[in-house]
């Protein structure tokens, strides 16, 4: 009888070993799994930190999940010290993008061909690439640095905005009509020229600003 009770003692504690066993296996797969998982490096910290506020991330760890920001479509981080936004070309869908009242040097949001909405007022901005964005129809830059600003793929563009830069020329030539840019304005820029296509020069609309020496023309020198 003694020896079926230890053998029966010994049955069980085999079994709760492998249960254990088991179990730390599974954890550590998980564990690797997760691991595995693409993840898009995000370096600077305040862009982080307004991603986690946004509940896009969870970690300040410098990346994110890239299947947890691969289907956002909006990101409004205004006045969030945000100097640096590597990491947003892995936002596809992105269609609205607010980084007002930042220190960014640099804009490149040609990998995200959704956008619609781009406000980005108020930096330190010196260059931005909007190419590819074929869709878009508000972009806000002023109160930047910019020293040139090339609109050839935004034809479908309703307002823009370029005020306090340091633009020294402008083509907004490439947008499709007067009546569709309904919303232009340029004033405090060392510019003299605004190149325009023919419809826009023969209806330029009351409503776009600029500075009073400025002039528009179908060629500028």
């Amino acid at each position: 009888m003694k020896k079926t009770r230890v053998l029966l003692y010994l049955c069980f504690i085999c079994v709760l070993s492998n249960c254990s066993s088991d179990s730390n296996d599974s954890s550590d797969e998980i564990e690797e799994t997760m691991l595995q998982q693409p993840r898009t490096a995000i370096p600077d910290e305040a862009f982080e930190r307004a991603l986690i506020e946004l509940n896009f991330d969870d970690v300040e760890d410098g990346s994110v999940l890239t299947k947890d920001i691969e289907l956002v479509t909006s990101l409004v981080m205004n006045d969030k010290s945000i100097s640096d936004l590597t990491g947003l070309e892995d936002f596809p869908k992105l269609e609205n993008l607010w980084v007002n009242d930042n220190l960014l040097t640099s804009l490149d949001v040609s990998q995200n061909p959704l956008l619609k909405f781009v406000f980005a007022e108020n930096n330190m901005l010196t260059n931005v690439t909007l190419s590819n964005l074929t869709i878009l129809e508000k972009l806000e830059l002023s109160d930047n640095q910019l020293t040139e600003v090339d609109l050839t793929d935004n034809s479908l563009l309703q307002l823009l905005s370029l005020v306090n830069n340091s633009l020294t020329s402008i083509d907004i030539s490439s947008v499709a009509s007067s009546i569709q840019l309904n919303t232009f304005a340029i004033e405090n820029n060392p510019l003299t020229c605004i190149k325009v296509n023919a419809e826009m020069f023969n209806d330029i609309p009351s409503q776009w600003t600029k500075d009073d020496e400025d002039i528009f023309a179908l060629e500028c020198n």
